[in-house]
């Protein structure tokens, strides 16, 4: 059965607290005992994450277990008392349910994005690219630019104190002003100083995830109140520190998110980068039918070889042959344009989307069950049917009719049955 991560758990004892959580998860957990996890990860080099449950004192020594990992270029998410908070991720030993699916998931999107970009730039050389070609990513810590946003001066204090020498912070007293600031494009994040009077903030992060320029921004939460963890992850938070327990991890946690959006940027780089070769689809500029054909067969392969799951989602025009007949076809390929642009704009960052036939495109989620990828793809659904679209010449807004397939890889599944078969079961919100 395919999963969507493969995590070993390294702990002195059975680590229940953990296991139940990540029960029904999509994970492939496997629990290794602090004396035998080196022998472990050699043997499978493949996990995505390592979760360490901080043991008891003189258990385990923590920097060599650090060390091994590190060396191994393995995830850690440490779960209790984190020996290198400003380096590590972590979640209290009394974490809630969603704050460590919340914090695996990231860590575990930020890998995918990883091994996507790389994936992705290989397909680009077979068209002619080289490795000289592509723009260096650049994983170090640089300086961040944070918009940070309240006025509590005590909590403000702290968190300066933990970015300070590590990112240029701008400080917004005043929620109402905190959207023209993003808006401008200067910030790398934004960290909200608590709920705000009368919720204030919760309701700024809700904007922000339904603000199409603003929508995949990181988003962290600095929390007195312990009660208001899941109530800031419910209206969009990506992540949350609770003061003054966690300030320690406020940088690392912050730079996660950054990572992330950096990767989304780099892999929206690569493609603009690679746009003189034939890998570009002229008509959307989506990538090409030739390139998608290549890429998509290497994206299986790989996930069938891992066991992970795949979802490939089409997106149909099916009124198109009526648009070029009623308005020519000029009106068609505007309206093929326009929905190109909403796919590559509304997507998540590790997905792959292409053109696939005249009428027809063509979106592949990796690492992705089923019915997450229904939910990550509500968005795209949602726009693309509802929009009327302006033609050029045309008075009258044009709709089109938009059918979504999905269908999740299975063994021995080529490109083209995934999609076939996707076609056929459609797409309901």
């Amino acid at each position: 059965m395919p999963v969507s991560a493969n995590i070993l758990v390294i702990s002195s004892g059975p680590a229940a607290n953990v296991f139940d959580c990540l029960a029904d998860e999509g994970f492939d957990l496997r629990l290794s005992h602090v004396d035998e996890f080196k022998s472990v990860v050699d043997a499978n080099p493949n996990f995505d994450l390592v979760i360490v449950v901080a043991p008891e004192s003189g258990q385990v020594d923590q920097t060599d277990c650090i060390d091994f990992l590190n060396e191994k270029k393995l995830p850690i998410l440490f779960v209790g008392e984190n020996p290198q908070p400003s380096k590590i991720q972590s979640v209290p030993v009394n974490f809630c349910d969603l704050e460590i699916r919340r914090r695996i998931q990231s860590l575990i999107r930020l890998e995918i994005m990883k091994k996507e970009y790389r994936r992705r730039a290989g397909t680009t050389t077979l068209y002619g690219f080289t490795k000289s070609d592509f723009s260096e990513i650049n994983e170090d810590d640089s300086m961040r630019n944070i918009l940070l946003v309240g006025n509590q001066s005590a909590v403000l204090g702290d968190i300066l104190l933990q970015l300070e020498r590590k990112c240029k912070v701008h400080v917004c007293r005043m929620a109402d002003t905190a959207l023209e600031d993003l808006r401008s494009g200067s910030f790398d994040a934004v960290i909200m100083i608590g709920s705000g009077q009368g919720d204030v903030h919760l309701r700024l992060c809700t904007d922000l995830r339904t603000d199409s320029r603003l929508f995949n921004m990181p988003v962290l939460f600095v929390l007195e109140n312990e009660s208001n963890r899941e109530a800031a992850y419910v209206h969009g938070a990506s992540d949350i520190v609770i003061h003054p327990a966690e300030m320690t991890n406020l940088y690392v946690r912050s730079n996660l998110h950054i990572h992330q959006s950096e990767f989304r940027f780099s892999l929206q780089k690569l493609f603009k980068e690679s746009k003189p070769l034939p890998v570009t689809d002229a008509l959307t500029s989506l990538y090409s039918y030739g390139f998608v054909q290549a890429h998509m067969e290497k994206l299986i392969t790989d996930h069938q070889e891992q066991g992970k799951y795949l979802c490939i989602a089409s997106i149909t025009v099916n009124n198109l042959s009526d648009i070029n007949e009623k308005y020519g076809y000029p009106a068609g390929d505007q309206i093929l344009r326009q929905i190109g642009t909403i796919i590559s704009f509304l997507i998540r960052g590790e997905d792959f989307c292409g053109r696939y036939k005249g009428n027809q495109f063509i979106i592949a989620l990796p690492s992705t069950s089923k019915a997450d990828a229904h939910f990550a793809l509500k968005r795209v659904y949602g726009v693309t049917r509802n929009t009327e679209f302006a033609i050029a010449l045309v008075a009258e807004a044009v709709s089109a009719v938009i059918d979504m397939g999905l269908e999740q890889l299975a063994p021995d599944d080529t490109f083209a049955d995934v999609v076939k078969r996707g076609t056929k079961l459609g797409f309901t919100a």
